[in-house]
């Protein structure tokens, strides 16, 4: 029995965990310019691209 109830208790862990984790905010955007173009997004586009503005809640780096 103690072990049944010790597997119990880690699961449950283990859902309120998850539950907590799954309430996170969305990543921001921003806007990032390579050479000549300009692009939204989360993340670098890659090397040789500079971070102009953000932080962004919506895809296409509107308020």
């Amino acid at each position: 029995m103690p072990f049944r109830a010790c597997i119990i208790g880690i699961a449950s862990a283990s859902l309120m965990t998850l539950a907590l984790l799954s309430q996170a905010d969305p990543a921001h955007y921003y806007k990032w310019q390579g050479d000549s173009r300009i692009v939204c997004a989360q993340a670098s586009p890659g090397p040789g691209w500079k971070r102009l503005k953000g932080h962004f809640i919506k895809a296409d780096c509107s308020i």
